[in-house]
C-alpha cells in the first residue's frame, strides 16, 4: 500500500519486574487519539512495521504491529500495538491510536519503512489480537529482550490463536527480522 505510514502482573508491579502485557490506557505523554477515533466493525489491513528498508543485526529494531483508524484532513490515525519504553523501562498499553500529519507520512512511508500486510482482520479478529498481546509476557527491566522480541512472541501467540499463518509469521521474520528470545543478563 503506497504512502501507507507507519500486563496484567504476575505479582505487583512495583514489587516485580515480570509483567503480563496489561490493557490500561496510555499515559498522556503518548498523545493517544484513541477515544476520538476509536476502532470500527470494518475489516481492516494490519501491517507489521520496521523503521527502514534493511537492518544491520545491531540493536533492537522497534517493530510495531498496526491498522488504520481514519484519516482527518490533516493527518492519518493508526492503531498501534507495541511494546512501549526502551531497555529497563518497557510498557504495554491499549488502545493507543496515533495522528500522522501529512509532513510525517513521508518518513513512514514504504519508501523508507519495512511494511508487511499480515492480513485482513475483521473487527473481533483484531480485538482478539489484543487479547493476545495482553497475554504476551514480558520483563519491564529487560535489557536483552524488548520490542522485537515481545512482537515475535506476539505474532507466534497469533498463529497460535488461529489469527495468522504460519507462513505469513515466517514471511515477516525473514524480512524484518524479529529477534528471538535470549536469557535475561
Amino acid at each position: 500500500m503506497k504512502g501507507v505510514r507507519w500486563c496484567i502482573p504476575l505479582y505487583r508491579e512495583d514489587t516485580h519486574p515480570i509483567i503480563r502485557s496489561r490493557m490500561a490506557a496510555p499515559p498522556r505523554f503518548m498523545n493517544s487519539v484513541y477515544a476520538d477515533f476509536p476502532d470500527d466493525d470494518s475489516t481492516k489491513t494490519v501491517y507489521l512495521q520496521a523503521p527502514g528498508l534493511t537492518y544491520s543485526g545491531i540493536g533492537d529494531r522497534h517493530v510495531i504491529v498496526w491498522w488504520s483508524n481514519g484519516c482527518t484532513a490533516e493527518a492519518r490515525v493508526t492503531q498501534v500495538v507495541q511494546l512501549t519504553g526502551q531497555s529497563g523501562n518497557y510498557s504495554y498499553y491499549t488502545p493507543v491510536a496515533h495522528a500522522q500529519s501529512s509532513s510525517s507520512s513521508e518518513e513512514q512511508s514504504e519508501e523508507t519503512n519495512t511494511q508487511i500486510s499480515l492480513g485482513r482482520f475483521k473487527r473481533a479478529q483484531r480485538d482478539r489480537l489484543l487479547e493476545v498481546a495482553q497475554a504476551v509476557v514480558y520483563r519491564k527491566d529487560s535489557v536483552v529482550n524488548g520490542c522485537s522480541v515481545w512482537t515475535r512472541d506476539l505474532l507466534q501467540a497469533a498463529v497460535g490463536a488461529g489469527l495468522l499463518a504460519q507462513a505469513k509469521f515466517d514471511e515477516a521474520d525473514t524480512q524484518v527480522p524479529l529477534e528471538e528470545r535470549r536469557a535475561e543478563a
